[in-house]
């Protein structure tokens, strides 16, 4: 009797311990991901570029971009990074225009009365053992205006006749978000992926993020809590969900809808998926940076704008200089 109850102990045991291989936060973005952390000087983002590191001591961050093309336009990953919109060209983000290295971020604005769609690809580095948190950066303006300490606004909201606020839920943005699989994908899991479910806050009740209301608001981060899936589960659209690993992909979309009455810029680095994974399970690719260029000391460069003169003494000719101080 005694030797059942040891065994069935152990059982329980090995049911309940955490892993053992060890845990660290995560963040993934398009592309290369300090340039995430560069323009919006995120210091938790800043600490993961430099601590987080594979079996061979390479900072997985630096070894992150997953949207390279070969010489024929295709994508070397699969699955791959990127971001496409219809609201038009990416110009200058008006909401961060004014902050140090922000001068390098772009964003597209769908203004009111107008639908658009933004789209991110981004590859997990990590298997998740956490939920993964959805950071979506906003950036929302009173149409044709560009200053955000006097023209900062929310989607959705209204002034009416009488002077008083009011919120029309419809005038927000809708979120939609899906699994896709990567190369090392969980047995059964379907090519066109599956839809993550969301926890509300407060409350922790899971909604599925498939044409989801989501509202931005001035130039304030959202973070939306996506309930991490388990193999034999379902999601709250009754699809079978899978267990996710590195190399696997999370597409997000945000549809502005017609009636939106402000101006809502995004673009490539205004999304990124934020979580704890399993140290050991890093997924890097062969080379650091990727349209940038890493000097062997670790420090950045990228082609300058026309007119601007770059440090020639650190970078090659046409390249601009940041080093990993600027993190």
């Amino acid at each position: 009797m005694i030797r059942k109850i040891i065994m069935l102990s152990l059982a329980l045991a090995l049911l309940t311990t955490p892993v053992f291989a060890g845990n660290c936060p995560e963040f993934d973005a398009v592309g290369w991901d300090p340039l995430h952390t560069l323009q919006f000087r995120d210091y938790s983002e800043r600490k993961v570029v430099i601590y987080n590191k594979d079996r061979s001591e390479k900072k997985i961050n630096f070894f992150s971009d997953f949207s390279e093309k070969d010489s024929s336009g295709n994508y070397i990953y699969d699955p791959p990074e990127f971001f496409t919109n219809t609201a038009g060209v990416l110009r200058q983000d008006p909401c961060f225009a004014d902050f140090a290295f922000s001068d390098e971020l772009r964003s597209a604005t769908t203004d009111p009365w107008n639908e658009a769609m933004y789209e991110w690809q981004i590859v997990l580095q990590m298997k998740p053992e956490s939920d993964i948190k959805l950071n979506i950066v906003d950036c929302v303006l009173k149409h044709n205006k560009s200053k955000i300490w006097t023209d900062a606004e929310q989607t959705g909201r209204f002034r009416r006749k009488d002077g008083q606020l009011a919120m029309v839920l419809t005038a927000n943005p809708r979120v939609t978000v899906i699994a896709l699989p990567g190369p090392y994908h969980t047995n059964g899991f379907p090519d066109e992926g599956f839809h993550l479910d969301a926890r509300t806050l407060p409350g922790l009740d899971s909604v599925p993020l498939d044409d989801a209301l989501y509202t931005s608001v001035g130039f304030w981060e959202g973070d939306i809590v996506m309930v991490l899936p388990e193999t034999g589960g379902t999601n709250k659209l009754g699809e079978s969900v899978y267990n996710l690993k590195q190399g696997d992909a999370i597409r997000v979309s945000i549809a502005i809808p017609s009636n939106n009455a402000v101006d809502v810029s995004y673009g490539p680095n205004h999304v990124a998926l934020k979580y704890i994974g399993i140290v050991g399970t890093q997924y890097v690719t062969p080379e650091a940076g990727g349209t940038q260029y890493v000097t062997p000391d670790g420090c950045l460069c990228w082609p300058f704008e026309k007119g601007e003169e770059p440090d020639v003494a650190v970078c090659p000719e046409g390249l601009r200089f940041k080093s990993l101080a600027d993190f």
